[in-house]
């Protein structure tokens, strides 16, 4: 479906073209109310929003394609904001914002105001209903990565996150791990959702549950602030669902004088880019961040460019990164 223009709106308000610019650009004071509000109703009726940006840009247009993630401090989206970068075609202008759950709906406001074409989500969408009602109004097709189980978004990018947690606890298992610890955020994605079931599940094959189960922030000092009770659990392992919060466990069964692996074995989530610089290195469950942001770009573009697409998804495989922070359980630990 064609966007909404300026005209439409002048069309059906039977004003100007000039007179809806000016009242929508806040200048129509010499309007009566009653054609203010005849505009106004019109913008709203139609789901026009004024391309503020292109009123200051000239030449080729450029499709402009925003990416809503939910904190640039963590690695694994600053690597996703780099594939896509580096992958734009040059009729292509990215912009990226980062979003809590709180300001989601100004951020989105924020990007449709300036003008972009399409949107992808790298963040969960905790009113999805809401956001897919407001985005289809304003004709802004939208792809989403595997943190929302969203039935209303054409698109979607999906990793093999159950696998991903079961690959985690075989690897753990086949270490001699059966006190296994679960470190995991207090607000859970769909896809974390999915890392969790995949190890459960494997752990339960091997009658065994989690030794202990910790939530916390999801963030390097969220992990930092679960070692206490990591430590009191007496877990031989740790599968951590998240890289972020690994390091900070990492730094502190480090200021405990806790050695990994020897202590104890933890394992991550992501490989991002730090968790090879880690000492020990971080064992961890890799995603393919690069091809992931390359191809969500692809699929957003081939949305614009054919409307009419069937639902388009994409399905990645994870693989299991085996560094330093994982080895053999000790025997003289306490396995019952």
């Amino acid at each position: 479906m064609r966007k909404i223009s300026i005209k439409d709106v002048a069309k059906q308000a039977g004003v100007s073209i000039a007179a809806v610019s000016q009242i929508l650009n806040h200048k129509g004071q010499r309007f009566s109310e009653a054609t203010i509000e005849k505009v106004l109703q019109a913008q709203n009726e139609l789901g026009y929003i004024p391309n503020s940006a292109a009123r200051n840009l000239k030449g080729r247009h450029k499709r402009l394609i925003g990416v809503i993630i939910p904190s640039f401090r963590m690695p694994f989206f600053a690597d996703i904001i780099q594939s896509m970068q580096n992958s734009a075609p040059e009729d292509v202008n990215l912009v990226f914002l980062g979003s809590t759950d709180e300001n989601l709906q100004d951020a989105i406001f924020s990007l449709v105001e300036r003008g972009v074409e399409a949107l992808v989500f790298g963040r969960l969408i905790p009113n999805s209903n809401e956001v897919n009602i407001f985005l289809k109004k304003f004709h802004i097709p939208y792809l989403v990565l595997d943190q929302n189980a969203d039935i209303n978004a054409q698109d979607m990018v999906q990793i093999n996150e159950f696998t991903g947690g079961s690959m985690a606890a075989n690897h753990l298992l086949a270490l001699g791990h059966r006190n296994i610890a679960l470190i995991l955020p207090n607000n859970l994605t769909d896809n974390m959702l999915q890392r969790r079931a995949g190890f459960l599940d494997t752990l339960s094959t091997a009658n065994l549950r989690p030794k202990k189960v910790i939530e916390t922030t999801l963030s390097k000092h969220g992990g930092l602030a679960a070692v206490k009770q990591l430590i009191q659990s007496n877990s031989t392992a740790a599968f951590i669902l998240n890289d972020e919060m690994a390091i900070g466990i990492l730094r502190g069964l480090a200021y405990q004088h806790i050695k990994v692996p020897n202590d104890i074995s933890i394992i991550g989530y992501d490989d991002t880019d730090y968790a090879e610089f880690m000492i020990p290195t971080l064992t961890t469950i890799a995603q393919p961040v690069a091809k992931i942001g390359e191809t969500a770009l692809k699929m957003i573009l081939q949305r614009l460019d054919h409307p009419n697409l069937p639902f388009q998804t994409e399905f990645f495989d994870v693989k299991l990164v085996i560094r330093e922070s994982t080895g053999p359980v000790k025997h003289y630990q306490d396995n019952t």
